[in-house]
């Protein structure tokens, strides 16, 4: 039986085939010798804020050393949103290997094609906002709590539990460090809010309306933004991220003891990003290279290359790449391609170009120098060139010589978002006022235009 449409999973995850009315793959015993996978994801974790990725501040010692001899994909992003809450596509993408514009696939999931090859699987995470319904045929699916400890000790139970009986495919995915930023006092303690410097895309709030103003993540602090309380977020934030570094150093410690660590593939992201004052955003409903689709992406341990690329990269690619990593089938009729060939130095890049997009308000494309975003509710395009601005501080749209750049990134765009299933309008009959300001902060989305024909 094929799957409902991806869009119905995302609105409700109640709503998806259960595991046994699910495509099964055929099982077979582990071929011998198969790796141990281990998945930690953070939740809304930013693409660099991991001390192994360069971050000056925030503190991650456990992650640090892990990854220290791992390859890092500098520019992996989640494809897109049809939800204020992003991570509920992005974990929806990652189990599918599907981009979520598209309906009535029919693929194996993630946890069935681990469970085909073999392994002993655990899930142990946040359930709220999470495809519950994909993630049951993991022999373990459970919820640990609202921190992650609670979590980690899932997961070191099930190592003692299965170590060397069978491979272990152990998915971690606690609730840090999504707001409200949960950590241990020995954590905060760590970060003085006067000590954080903002970003130097730091805005009082964003100078246009982008479709998504007022939506919760953004009413998290008030408008305009000040020095004060983006530095307290900020510092409650890194804190979280320690706190998550040190229960991901819980689990690998069990790896060791059970003499699993050698023969074990790590694999470290986030699944989505945020915003925390740039552009005057405080939130993951944007498509800003430091906003809500550009992640971390790192992989490490048996047979890992030290190394790092700036290839354009999705999240959910980690499926097939895995799949090819530990020498596991990977199902035809993914969307997601496997970056292997990148991670092992057979190829510069598995993609020429990368579209992003949240609701039906913001679309964007990029290659390895430029980015298009376009608005189509307020009728508006911005244009940046990354080699040189990578904080988008500079919209080069409105000059005479971006003309023709312009036109060529909006036809690829045009071209591309159809490939995906995109069938949202870059242009409406009645473009809304793009004007914005904390004063009509009421939290009423205001009408959207018609779309043109």
């Amino acid at each position: 039986m094929k799957y409902l449409a991806l869009a119905l999973l995302l609105l409700s995850p109640l709503a998806a085939l259960s595991a046994a009315e699910a495509p099964q793959p055929a099982s077979k015993p582990a071929a011998p010798g198969k790796p141990n996978i281990v998945f930690l994801l953070a939740d809304d974790l930013r693409a660099d804020c991991l001390g192994v990725l360069g971050h000056p501040i925030v503190k991650t010692p456990q992650l640090d050393k892990l990854l220290a001899d791992g390859y890092i994909f500098r520019n992996a992003y989640v494809l897109g949103a049809n939800s204020g809450a992003v991570c509920m596509p992005s974990r929806t993408m990652i189990l599918t290997g599907q981009s979520y514009l598209r309906t009535g696939r029919d693929t194996p999931t993630l946890a069935q094609t681990i469970k085909a090859a073999g392994y002993a699987s655990i899930r142990s995470g946040k359930f709220d906002n999470n495809p519950n319904r994909l993630d049951q045929p993991f022999d373990q699916h459970v919820d640990g709590g609202p921190s992650a400890d609670g979590n980690a000790n899932n997961i070191i139970a099930f190592i003692k539990k299965h170590a060397g009986k069978q491979p272990l495919f152990l998915y971690f995915a606690p609730h840090e460090p999504h707001d409200p930023q949960h950590a241990t006092a020995p954590f905060y303690q760590m970060y003085k809010p006067a000590d954080i410097p903002l970003p130097v895309n730091f805005l009082p709030y964003h100078p246009f309306n982008n479709g998504e103003m007022t939506i919760r993540d953004e009413q998290t602090l008030p408008w305009p933004r000040t020095k004060e309380n983006v530095a307290g977020k900020l510092a409650r934030y890194y804190a979280s991220v320690s706190y998550f570094d040190q229960q991901a150093g819980r689990i690998v410690e069990a790896l060791k003891q059970a003499g699993q660590f050698d023969n074990t593939i790590f694999i470290m992201a986030g699944d989505n990003g945020l915003s925390l004052g740039e552009h005057g955003l405080i939130g993951k409903q944007n498509l800003y290279e430091f906003g809500g689709m550009h992640v971390p992406l790192i992989f490490a341990g048996r047979g890992i290359t030290k190394g790092e690329t700036k290839a354009l990269t999705y999240l959910y690619d980690v499926y097939p790449t895995m799949c090819e990593l530990a020498s596991i089938p990977v199902p035809p009729g993914l969307d997601a391609k496997s970056a292997a060939p990148v991670l092992q130095g057979r190829q510069p890049n598995v993609r020429a170009s990368l579209f992003t997009a949240y609701q039906d308000c913001q679309r964007a494309i990029r290659d390895d120098r430029w980015k298009l975003i376009r608005y189509p509710h307020i009728d508006k395009t911005q244009l940046f060139d990354l080699q040189t601005d990578p904080h988008e501080m500079t919209d080069l749209a409105g000059k005479p010589e971006s003309a023709d750049k312009i036109k060529e990134l909006t036809e690829l765009l045009e071209k591309t978002r159809k490939d995906y299933g995109d069938t949202a309008p870059l242009h409406v009959a009645n473009p809304q006022n793009p004007a914005w300001s904390p004063e009509q902060a009421s939290g009423a989305k205001p009408k959207k235009g018609k779309t043109k024909k």
